[in-house]
C-alpha cells in the first residue's frame, strides 16, 4: 500500500512547500481560497477563536487564521508546485485529480512574523484499520517515502480530549527554512482524516495547544467518497 503512505508523504511535502513560500514573502499575503475570501468562509469568530469550515469539515483555530475549502484551481496550482520541488512525489498529483475530496480545508495565518498553515485531508483508507496498525506501518515505511528535506522524529498513539490519534512529528529544512509539522491521523465516522499543522521551530510551545485544539474541535459530515483501501 505504498500509494497510501506516499499520499501522506506528499501531504507533508505540500505543507512544507506552502510554509516555505509564505515565509519567503516580504509581507503578509492575502489568501483567497475557492470562490470566497477566507474571512467569508470562517463561519464564526470570537476574540480568541475562529471556526474554519471546509468541504464537509470544520475546526477551531486562534483568531488570525483565514481559510476554507480549496478550489480545484487552488489544489492544482499548489500540488503542481510541490511536484516540481519534490520530483519523487510527482505521481501523487493524480491522487487529487482522481479524488477531489482528498483535500478538505486549508487555513493560513500570515498575521505574524512566522506564518503557519493547516491542511485537512481525508485519507483513502478504510476506517476499520486499527490505529496501532497505522502507527506501526507508518513508523516503518513513512521515513523512506518522505523527500530528503523531511525527517520523521516522533510517532506514537496519543489521546487528545476524547479522540485517539496517531501522532507524528516531522522536522524539515527547505532552502534554509526550518520548521516542524504536527500530524494527527484519526477516525471520524466511516472516514480517516489527517490534520497537518506547520509552524516555525521556535513556536513549538504555542503551537502544541493550537494543534490539540484543532483535533478536539474537529467535526465532519459524511460524504460520498471513492472506495477506500485497507493497508496490507
Amino acid at each position: 500500500m505504498r500509494f497510501f503512505y506516499s499520499g501522506i508523504g506528499f501531504n507533508i511535502a505540500l505543507c512544507g512547500l506552502a510554509i516555505t513560500n509564505l515565509a519567503a514573502s516580504a509581507a503578509p499575503v492575502s489568501v483567497t481560497i475557492g470562490s470566497q475570501s477566507p474571512s467569508a468562509v470562517a463561519i464564526s469568530q470570537g476574540s480568541t477563536n475562529t471556526i474554519i469550515k471546509g468541504t464537509g469539515v470544520e475546526f477551531s483555530v486562534p483568531s488570525g487564521f483565514q481559510g476554507g475549502p480549496p478550489s480545484s484551481t487552488d489544489t492544482k496550482a499548489i500540488t503542481d508546485s510541490a511536484a516540481k520541488m519534490f520530483p519523487s512525489m510527482a505521481s501523487l498529483v493524480k491522487l487529487l485529480d482522481t479524488d477531489p475530496t482528498f483535500l478538505r480545508a486549508i487555513a493560513i495565518n500570515t498575521a505574524q512574523k512566522d506564518p503557519e498553515i493547516v491542511l485537512i485531508t481525508r485519507l483513502p483508507v478504510t476506517a476499520d484499520v486499527p490505529l496501532n496498525e497505522l502507527h506501526d506501518m507508518m513508523a516503518k515505511i513513512l521515513p523512506s517515502m518522505l523527500p530528503p528535506e523531511f525527517k520523521l522524529v516522533d510517532s506514537k498513539i496519543d489521546n487528545i480530549g476524547t479522540r485517539q490519534i496517531v501522532r507524528l512529528t516531522v522536522d524539515a529544512d527547505i532552502q534554509g527554512s526550518k520548521f516542524k509539522e504536527s500530524i494527527g491521523l484519526f477516525r471520524e465516522g466511516n472516514e480517516v482524516f489527517q490534520v497537518t499543522y506547520v509552524y516555525a521551530n521556535e513556536n513549538l510551545q504555542q503551537a502544541i495547544p493550537i494543534f490539540e485544539g484543532i483535533i478536539t474541535s474537529f467535526k465532519a459530515q459524511p460524504t460520498a467518497t471513492p472506495a477506500a483501501i485497507r493497508p496490507q
